[in-house]
């Protein structure tokens, strides 16, 4: 007899159309998720070309798994859980990978230099995605365990924040300058003006940062929603 479906087969899936194995869709998102926060904890440390050409290929993967899953979901018959939680999670996974394409395509551009509060940032981030993986790869077979993971990147701001206020405060300690040009020592002003740009440069970076938590925090939230409707 030769391959394919049987006459059967096919009406059956006409009639009681397969459902799309969506959790193992989103897990895979998850994993590219994880990959591209843990090569930007590389890129930071190394500020490596490599690295950063490998974050640029992650997050085009990524959006291409989201559109190739978007267009899946469109043209479901049904999902495993609800389709709007389908939605936001193919969404929400992809979204921080082209926020931190942002922040090295920024840096590389902007000539900046890593910081330990950029690094120490970054760590949180990769921390999280990391947790989202391991909670939307538990989804199809133990749920409930998933919550701890959901916890961890609900987080994920407030860790992120506490990083971030030390940076600023740090940014805009200005007293050195401010004390050199009421001396008038030589090269004060230049000094200062090139500290006011540094500081506005590195302060764009931190902020895309503080972005990227509270957006895996959004992701974590439709993990934890997932998790309370089929555990």
């Amino acid at each position: 007899m030769s391959g394919g479906s049987s006459p059967f087969t096919k009406m059956l899936d006409n009639v009681f159309p397969r459902i799309p194995p969506f959790l193992d869709m989103v897990g895979l998102q998850a994993e590219l998720l994880a990959k591209g926060m843990s090569v930007a904890v590389d890129y930071l440390s190394e500020s490596s070309t490599a690295k950063f050409h490998e974050i640029m290929k992650i997050e085009t993967q990524a959006k291409e798994l989201r559109e190739k899953h978007l267009d899946i979901l469109n043209n479901a018959f049904s999902t495993p859980i609800d389709r709007e939680d389908v939605l936001r999670s193919i969404v929400s996974l992809e979204v921080p990978v082209s926020s931190i394409r942002v922040v090295v395509e920024e840096m590389e551009a902007l000539r900046i230099k890593t910081d330990n509060y950029m690094l120490e940032m970054a760590v949180v981030l990769r921390e999280s995605a990391a947790a989202m993986q391991r909670g939307f790869s538990k989804l199809d077979t133990t749920p409930a365990q998933a919550e701890p993971d959901a916890q961890v990147g609900l987080q994920t701001l407030s860790n992120v924040d506490k990083v971030y206020r030390k940076a600023l405060t740090n940014l805009y300690a200005i007293d050195d300058d401010l004390s050199k040009m009421r001396a008038h020592a030589d090269g004060a002003e230049v000094q200062a003006m090139m500290h006011v740009v540094e500081m506005l440069k590195r302060r764009e970076i931190y902020r895309h940062m503080r972005n990227i938590a509270g957006k895996l925090g959004d992701t974590a939230s439709v993990l934890h929603g997932i998790v309370i409707q089929i555990s």
